[in-house]
């Protein structure tokens, strides 16, 4: 776990950060969730291919805690940011710049430090870095690959479809004094990308992105449906290495499996629809996160 100060709030901001170790494989339990890995474990001798995470709205640093420690067993460090103003326990910032371009800020700041102040640093290879994310954290994605959100398409998506999770502000975003803007972090080679927010790019902006980006999706997609987001991606992005769709699934199936007791605890996160196994399902997003990752930052 590592601790900085967010560029946007100034207000602290926590990363869980998973990497290779030679310590034996054991199994973390923080309140419902068992994580695959060991707490201070030693850190593996060498420099290690670096991967950003970023959760969706609401989320957490461990949203998507199986995805981190499958990339750390295969020789990847992994660091997961907990956005503040947009996490499980403070959601100030939802509907406002401070999430929407605030969130790209404060990616950016994470990668600032891993690569130098932290502990980290020394297993860090600065030349092949590349950023995963979910729902509004697949479009922090893509910001940090040049993407920059136009909020003026906002409201007439809004006035089509009210009711969409986007729309709690009737397509008006909060903005900031003075306004934050999103800016491309070329450190950043290539992106893994799932249920990204469709809506808010342009094609001025679609054609900014000439990284590599793999796009995955939930065909049955409630919150983000395909047709306004996945879609626009896939049909968009001039980069696209793949597109993989997950037949049947909804939106939260990108979300780490869950443990009996967080089905319990939030049942609409963690059940999927009958004929959807998000066991099985993540045995193949994992390889294919694995298998995109090494060879776009070989």
């Amino acid at each position: 776990m590592v601790q900085l100060i967010d560029p946007v709030s100034q207000q602290p901001m926590k990363a869980a950060v998973f990497y290779p170790t030679t310590d034996e494989a054991s199994v973390t339990r923080l309140g419902p969730l068992e994580i695959s890995a060991k707490r201070d474990a030693a850190v593996s001798s060498g420099r290690f291919p670096l991967v950003l995470l970023s959760h969706g709205n609401g989320g957490s640093m461990f949203s998507h805690h199986d995805m981190a420690a499958s990339l750390a067993s295969h020789g990847f460090v992994v660091a997961a940011v907990e956005h503040p103003g947009d996490n499980f326990k403070d959601e100030s910032g939802q509907g406002s710049d401070r999430v929407f371009i605030g969130r790209q800020q404060q990616l950016t700041a994470l990668l600032d430090y891993l690569l130098g102040r932290s502990a980290f640093a020394p297993a860090i290879d600065p030349g092949k870095i590349g950023v995963m994310g979910f729902s509004a954290g697949a479009t922090t994605a893509l910001q940090m690959l040049g993407a920059k959100p136009n909020f003026d398409l906002l409201k007439p998506y809004c006035d089509r479809v009210p009711k969409n999770v986007l729309c709690a502000g009737q397509g008006q975003v909060q903005m900031s004094t003075p306004a934050l803007i999103a800016q491309t972090d070329k450190r950043v080679r290539a992106a893994f990308v799932m249920s990204p927010v469709g809506v808010l790019f342009d094609q001025k902006n679609w054609a900014r992105v000439t990284a590599p980006v793999y796009v995955y999706a939930a065909a049955s997609d409630s919150v983000l449906p395909i047709q306004d987001h996945a879609l626009v991606a896939k049909n968009n992005l001039r980069s696209l290495t793949q597109y993989t769709e997950i037949p049947g699934a909804n939106h939260y199936v990108f979300l780490s499996p869950c443990s009996e007791q967080m089905k319990k605890i939030t049942p609409a996160l963690c059940i999927d629809p009958p004929g959807v196994d998000r066991v099985a399902i993540h045995e193949k997003l994992n390889a294919d996160a694995l298998g995109f990752f090494k060879a776009e930052l070989r």
